[in-house]
């Protein structure tokens, strides 16, 4: 890890883009002291929650807390734990600064990942301007985690960082780094059947052993075993509580590709009951399933070793990005399409004129909303239409398309 830190320290000398981003996100907590928006409200309630874990309290559905209540695992509230050191003012100074570390940790391995071996040698200034680009496109989104103080940027560091231990066989901190993050929101369920298929079984062990782990973790602080798993039925209550809260399948701003689809075609005709709703999501969600399977079975045929190993990285990176397209959620997890955005950046040149162009607006749909610019009303309309799912989906389109025409499997055979 001290070496990867290094590296890193190194990349943003090489590339001035990183520093850029890192002078965005400190002058943007300034900007935010000084026009008293400094709030960080999801971070206040993780502090919170850290408090109360310490001192053996009760985490859910504290009546003072009013709407900001905490809906995270038991041991989540752990992790923040080391953050009570400081008053919570000073906390939220840390919270940030660490925020924007991950954030340009998060770019830099996203290319040090995603960018074929052959690139590695090449000139600095195209991968610049990646990041540059990268950094437009994605701003939005990890600005406003810094803003409010969440996980989710968190949880995609967690992804990207096991995505590097991944492909660097290091299976102990890639299955420790899975079932830390399963405690933050279980997206991390998506990784168990690809684990699966890809018959990592070792992996899947440690990771069912290091969950275990940090399940019981909470012991230490209860000091019971009955009040620990009171706690895990209180959260399990509040995610049933989430999941009721969210939008009908045909209501604006639902992002889900279930909903969009439905909204967009004639599709929402046939939905007229719970049971016709939950067969059609059933039926899209193993749509989804297949097109998958039928990504990883693209060009596998005379690949090398070396070359299905590339593909297990993108297809990896594809399932951070069905994340939020499945997941009932805000515009906030689509951060989660990070690793999706680089992958199009980098293979940008491999795109014809009219893919060019599609790419190009889908990056607009996922990054262009800023309400700032656009005014409240044109924003609240956009977010209505969810033309940031669209863009998802233009990009996951595009990343078929490079695989299925082959420009995956000649980045890595190319000299």
């Amino acid at each position: 890890m001290k070496v990867k830190i290094q590296q890193i320290s190194r990349s943003i000398k090489a590339y001035p883009a990183l520093f850029f981003l890192i002078l965005i996100c400190v002058v943007f907590m300034f900007a935010e002291i000084v026009n008293q928006r400094f709030w960080m409200s999801d971070f206040e309630v993780y502090y919170k929650a850290a408090y109360r874990i310490l001192h053996s309290q009760n985490l859910y559905r504290i009546e003072a807390d009013k709407h900001y209540i905490f809906k995270y695992s038991p041991t989540s509230a752990i992790y923040f734990i080391p953050f009570l050191i400081f008053p919570f003012e000073a906390a939220k100074i840390v919270y940030w600064l660490l925020l924007t570390g991950v954030i340009v940790s998060g770019f830099y391995m996203c290319v040090e990942i995603i960018r074929p071996s052959y690139l590695k040698s090449a000139l600095k200034r195209p991968v610049n301007l990646v990041f540059l680009f990268a950094i437009l496109i994605l701003a939005v989104h990890f600005l406003r985690e810094l803003h409010l103080g969440q996980v989710n940027y968190l949880l995609l560091y967690c992804y990207i960082s096991a995505l590097y231990f991944y492909q660097h066989k290091e299976n102990i901190p890639f299955s420790l780094i899975l079932a830390l993050s399963i405690f933050i929101k279980p997206f991390t369920l998506i990784f168990i059947p690809f684990l699966i298929y890809k018959k990592k079984y070792s992996r899947l062990v440690l990771f069912a052993f290091f969950s275990l782990v940090l399940f019981l973790l909470p012991i230490l602080f209860y000091r019971s075993i009955d009040l620990t798993i009171d706690q895990y039925k209180n959260w399990t209550n509040e995610l049933r509580v989430e999941l009721s809260h969210k939008q009908g399948l045909l209501e604006d701003a639902n992002h889900t590709f279930f909903s969009v689809f439905a909204r967009y075609t004639p599709v929402r005709f046939l939905i007229s009951d719970r049971s016709s709703t939950f067969m059609y999501q059933l039926i899209m969600l193993a749509a989804l399933a297949l097109s998958f399977l039928w990504f990883t079975r693209i060009r596998i045929k005379n690949a090398s070793i070396e070359q299905m190993n590339y593909f297990a990285l993108i297809e990896f990176s594809l399932l951070v990005a069905f994340i939020p397209l499945i997941a009932f959620t805000s515009e906030n997890a689509f951060v989660f399409t990070q690793l999706l955005v680089f992958t199009i950046l980098l293979y940008f040149n491999s795109l014809k004129n009219v893919e060019k162009g599609i790419a190009v607006v889908a990056f607009l749909f996922i990054g262009g909303n800023f309400s700032e610019l656009t005014g409240k009303h044109l924003s609240q309309e956009i977010d209505n239409l969810s033309l940031i799912t669209v863009g998802t989906v233009m990009l996951i389109c595009l990343l078929f398309v490079l695989r299925k025409r082959g420009s995956l499997m000649d980045a890595i055979t190319e000299k």
